[in-house]
């Protein structure tokens, strides 16, 4: 130690680099400081940790602002819509101004929107446009909430269904306060051009005018009656085609009444956990629920004698096959005597199951 005091230039040299050094590092930290006690007061800085959970809070939970609320389902459906809750009606004290609009196919009367936002529109069948369909389609409007009884009329009236022929009764009707629905009494006639008219934006009523527009191709039903498992096939009306059928057993009755094909598979695999998983040929789909008419390959033996599916209908491997070639979306598939009866939502063709009689009791627009 003595020695390195011996030595005054050099020591005072580093000395002083030292303290230099010190300096410019304690500078240095000092200005760290102040950009991050700027940044997190400005902005522009925000934690890793506290960053990473903004981010993933944002993508789970959007603003309660743009988010609707979700409405309960009135029915089983394979995709429940989330939606804003409706406008309550104003008391009579408050009833705004009243918005007149003339009807379209009655100029010499008009319409008025008392109050509220535009019925808000989820969904719409048939929805692919210029198709074909079979006899048992049925025009359905789905909206995000309830549909008051003011509006309903207005809805109805202003949508006007134009046909290539006459088709016999029909109305629209509402299944429940979130359906719209227009049919026939009975199935359409063949060969039938449909187009429905909306004049619902322009008059306030809704926030879209739907496109509905299609072709009801030739008649196709199917009839199966559960005492014989045997189903007949009439095109046109005339029996083109005798299917032994397997309806469900016992606990897995299928549903009685009026269902159309929905969907069509080459192969689909069907799951019931604990009871079987397999790759189904020539598979047409009848309820959202489940039921199916499809090839059943490993029953044949059964088919025309004894009940024993899961509650689809089962047929041969060469009925499966011609059905998936030969059918149409909206072709009618009508079976008796089971003892259960197929509910109206389940599926396009289920609200031909809805007497004439309730039908027009729940139509808006009627004398």
């Amino acid at each position: 130690m003595s020695g390195q005091h011996a030595k005054p230039a050099p020591a005072e040299g580093r000395r002083s680099g030292w303290l230099r050094a010190l300096g410019v590092t304690l500078g240095l930290l000092a200005l760290g400081l102040v950009a991050l006690v700027g940044g997190v007061a400005f902005g522009s800085f925000v934690p890793w940790g506290q960053g990473s959970q903004q981010a993933v809070a944002s993508m789970a939970t959007p603003s309660a602002e743009k988010t609707p609320s979700a409405r309960p389902t009135p029915s089983p459906s394979p995709t429940p819509t989330a939606t804003v809750e409706p406008v309550p009606a104003p008391s009579d004290s408050a009833v705004p101004e009243p918005v007149f609009s003339p009807l379209p196919d009655r100029p010499d009367e008009q319409i008025v929107v008392a109050y509220g936002d535009p019925a808000v529109v989820s969904s719409v069948y048939p929805s692919q446009v210029n198709e074909t369909y079979g006899v048992g389609i049925v025009i359905r409007i789905e909206f995000g909430y309830p549909v008051s009884d003011r509006m309903k009329e207005m809805l109805e009236r202003t949508a006007v269904v134009e046909t290539s022929q006459p088709i016999g009764p029909a109305a629209w009707s509402w299944p429940d306060d979130y359906t719209m629905a227009y049919r026939p009494k009975d199935f359409w006639p063949a060969r039938t051009d449909v187009k429905v008219k909306f004049d619902w934006v322009n008059n306030g009523l809704a926030d879209v005018d739907p496109e509905v527009k299609f072709y009801v191709g030739r008649s196709q039903v199917l009839s199966i009656k559960y005492s014989t498992q045997m189903g007949k096939l009439k095109r046109d009306g005339v029996l083109i085609r005798n299917v032994p059928v397997s309806l469900g057993k016992a606990g897995w009755a299928t549903g009685s009444g009026v269902k159309a094909i929905m969907e069509r598979y080459e192969v689909k695999r069907m799951i019931n956990p604990g009871l079987y998983d397999v790759n189904v040929p020539y598979s047409l789909r009848l309820t959202p629920s489940g039921e199916f008419l499809h090839a059943a390959p490993w029953n044949e033996y059964n088919l025309g004698y004894n009940p024993t599916s899961h509650g689809c209908t089962n047929v041969s491997y060469v009925d499966g096959q011609w059905f998936y070639e030969n059918a149409l979306e909206g072709d009618p598939v009508v079976t008796t005597g089971t003892g259960v009866d197929i509910d109206w939502y389940e599926g396009p063709g289920a609200m031909f199951n809805i007497p004439w009689e309730q039908w027009l009791a729940n139509s808006r627009n009627l004398p």
